[in-house]
């Protein structure tokens, strides 16, 4: 397996590696979240994405075809009344397709963002996850990742 650094020329590639993690979010949330409807759907998100200097796409490749990808942005906030400053990175998206779920996709991608992180000089790693997603849960716990934050809500 192969993991290189997303381009501006991936957007396509980008929105289709998406879509399986973007279905499993509108199965649980479809008053939140939209199927894809083409491959291109995501093309101008990830365009935008591409283009902003705090963020990075790498990319899985496996025997010649593309199974993941997972997208970081550098955040830095400044110190306020409240808290510190922080400076961390943030995985906004992390996808593997079905093919190759279970066979260290995931672990390479979550790896080369940790990488990613030192060589920016940052020594923390944040993402959430939904409720409904326990499959990825388990995988970020067993990644050393810790719950630190609980986010609630109630319909009226």
């Amino acid at each position: 397996m192969n993991i290189r650094t997303a381009t501006s020329q991936d957007s396509l590639l980008l929105s289709k590696l998406c879509q399986d993690v973007q279905s499993l979010h509108a199965k649980h949330h479809s008053d939140i979240f939209k199927i894809p409807t083409s491959d291109d759907f995501a093309v101008a998100f990830f365009d935008e994405m591409l283009a902003d200097k705090n963020v990075s796409a790498f990319i899985a490749v496996e025997n010649g075809q593309a199974v993941g990808y997972i997208l970081c942005k550098l955040i830095e906030r400044p110190e306020n009344p409240f808290t510190f400053p922080m400076r961390y990175l943030l995985i906004d998206q992390i996808s593997v397709r079905p093919i190759g779920q279970n066979g260290g996709v995931g672990t390479a991608l979550m790896k080369q963002a940790e990488a990613h992180a030192k060589g920016l000089g940052v020594n923390k790693i944040q993402l959430d996850s939904w409720g409904f997603n326990i499959k990825a849960h388990a995988f970020f716990e067993n990644m050393g990742f810790d719950k630190f934050n609980f986010r609630f809500w109630r319909k009226i």
